[in-house]
């Protein structure tokens, strides 16, 4: 999917996304559980959208010491993301606006989450890379995404085929190259391939 195709796409889905993607999107909960997280921890959200996972990563964090950074290429659904922040008053909550492909903030995390946002970034290798490197020593890059529907039967080529009209992209080795990157590495499947969570962890310095 294009940039342009992508900026079209969520010009749309910002006004409907809230109130339809909770029927899709299952088990973000269980994967921001996976950063490990301390109440002073410095984390990034890629492809954070309306900021419908916030709530599940400030609940661990401490208001004052511990801090937010969600990161989206669609202006439409930042706006979403920052009249829920300014509606409950999260004021460790940073935004964003920029490309995942090319990320250069000039501070490293303690935890990065993609939560079924990988999937529908075209440079999503690069996405990859550059979260990486953007990750402190000891920190964890949790990757939750739709699976591959290995156990499904038919059903399974429809649900590809389905979201794949939806511009994700279930097919590509993302868990793998996750695993690559990392010197530590995790993964775990649910409800027969219908989703993964994948998760890496840079070493600690010595």
């Amino acid at each position: 999917m294009s940039d342009t195709a992508v900026q079209r796409f969520y010009r749309y889905h910002a006004y409907v996304y809230d109130g339809t993607r909770w029927v899709i999107l299952h088990g973000r909960r269980r994967a921001v559980e996976k950063l490990a997280l301390r109440p002073d921890s410095r984390v990034l959200e890629i492809g954070c959208g309306t900021g419908l996972n916030f709530r599940y990563v400030l609940e661990r964090l401490d208001p004052e010491a511990g801090q937010l950074t969600g990161l989206d290429f669609s202006a439409d659904m930042l706006r979403r993301a920052a009249r829920r922040v300014d509606a409950r008053g999260w004021h460790n909550v940073e935004l964003v606006h920029g490309d995942a492909g090319e990320l250069a903030l000039g501070r490293r995390f303690d935890g990065i989450l993609f939560a079924y946002s990988l999937s529908m970034i075209p440079e999503w290798t690069a996405a990859l890379e550059r979260a990486y490197e953007h990750l402190r020593p000891g920190g964890r890059l949790v990757v939750h995404d739709f699976g591959r529907f290995e156990t499904w039967g038919p059903l399974g080529g429809l649900m590809r085929g389905w979201l794949r009209l939806n511009h994700v992209e279930t097919r590509r080795p993302y868990a793998e190259k996750l695993r690559e990157l990392c010197d530590a590495f995790e993964l775990h499947r649910w409800l027969g391939g219908y989703n993964f969570t994948a998760v890496g962890q840079r070493r600690k310095e010595a």
